[in-house]
């Protein structure tokens, strides 16, 4: 005993960390048990019963930072939001823009918005409407009808399915809060109580209406498709990328385009010297008198 006493002291060091090691190994093994037990413990039921094991972090977001995308929504009938930008030749901007509002109107759609740029080089401008979505071809073919030359068609879809359910399963959470929070307040017997409940009700019938006014939209938006066409008298003003990389007319209208800028700015520098020029040589005449009555003084 004595022995091993000294041997003790002599080693104390290895002695304290052999110690630390063994304690700290009996309790992460303590851990390692016990969250096995809860797991199990925790398991969720299936639908047949059955404990199923519970999904980790790694399992729903690997290391690698790549979340999966969630699966889309059955439905029959999807919801999807179309868009139409083309750009068309045009002899007359103005006409061609009053011809597309009439045949929105008489599609049973409207007006958007519109514009229209009349410089000296070409006149420019665009009309977006919106036409019922059954008919978005018929409003093409009468609006490819209206130009000398489609120069460019592009068609964009957006899925808003998913989104329009998700709505849908938000407003019937918030209309069974909505029971519950009614069922407490008829339970309720001071006013202070009531002033409480009340308020909350209020919230989560705004959240309410706000759900539906989206959903409304999305609606809406995917009865209604929106058709953007952009027009000019020179095809070349118009908003798309040429299929050719150097076009000789391009960089003549360009360069007669800058000229004419050029020019104007001259002109206007003229303009400004003239309308200045008088007070100038008033000045110039003021100083001069001076320093004629300065010198004569001297």
């Amino acid at each position: 005993m004595i022995m091993i006493t000294e041997w003790i002291k002599k080693n104390w060091l290895s002695v304290l960390l052999v110690s630390i090691i063994v304690v700290l190994l009996m309790r992460n093994g303590a851990n390692v048990y016990r969250n096995a037990s809860i797991s199990s413990d925790r398991g969720f039921a299936g639908l047949d019963g059955a404990a199923e094991p519970m999904l980790s972090k790694s399992m729903i977001a690997p290391e690698s930072g790549f979340v999966p995308e969630a699966a889309p929504v059955a439905q029959t009938e999807r919801m999807v939001v179309q868009d139409t930008d083309v750009s068309l030749l045009v002899k007359d901007v103005a006409g061609v823009i009053k011809t597309i509002e009439k045949t929105a109107e008489s599609m049973g759609g409207y007006m958007v918005n519109k514009s229209l740029n009349q410089p000296e080089g070409a006149a420019t401008g665009y009309i977006t409407i919106r036409v019922p979505a059954e008919k978005r071809e018929t409003a093409l073919e009468e609006i490819r009808k209206t130009g000398v030359k489609v120069v460019s068609e592009n068609v964009y879809g957006h899925d808003v399915t998913d989104q329009f359910v998700d709505l849908s399963e938000r407003i019937s959470q918030m209309e069974k809060t909505k029971a519950k929070i009614q069922a407490i307040m008829d339970q309720a017997t001071r006013v202070s109580d009531l002033i409480d409940i009340q308020n909350q009700l209020n919230n989560v019938q705004r959240q309410i209406d706000n759900y539906k006014g989206q959903q409304k939209y999305l609606e809406q938006t995917a009865k209604l498709t929106r058709i953007t066409v952009n027009l000019s008298t020179d095809e070349l003003a118009l908003p798309y990328t040429p299929d050719k990389a150097w076009r000789p007319e391009a960089v003549f209208k360009a360069a007669v385009r800058s000229l004419v800028g050029l020019l104007r700015s001259v002109a206007g520098g003229l303009i400004w010297i003239a309308v200045f020029a008088p007070a100038l040589a008033v000045l110039v005449a003021v100083a001069w008198v001076i320093r004629r009555l300065a010198r004569g003084r001297r």
